[in-house]
């Protein structure tokens, strides 16, 4: 969605909800021309980098488990089996 308004007068309103193309379509007819030539060559290179780096993800390889996976060490090994005993020592209270 984008918002309308034009002067300090009149407030911002939601004009209809809209999908990312169109909303960036609408961001960049409000840009002076000067402004949008300035911007086409970093937007050229963002699309660029952006479209590169999913080729690569769509394409690697995903390993499993992942390298993160398991890179915590757990303090007590059942907590459920302990939790009687935990929310007594926590909370103060007695059996």
């Amino acid at each position: 969605m984008w918002i309308t308004g034009t002067s300090r007068a009149e407030p911002p309103t939601i004009s209809h909800m809209s999908t990312p193309r169109e909303e960036l379509h609408a961001l960049i007819d409000e840009l002076p021309d000067e402004a949008a030539a300035e911007l086409v060559p970093d937007m050229r290179e963002i699309l660029k980098h952006r479209l590169e780096m999913r080729r690569r993800r769509a394409t690697e390889p995903r390993p499993w488990p992942p390298s993160w996976f398991g890179a915590g060490a757990g303090s007590r090994p059942d907590v459920a089996r302990q939790s009687e005993e935990i929310l007594r020592d926590e909370l103060g209270r007695s059996e």
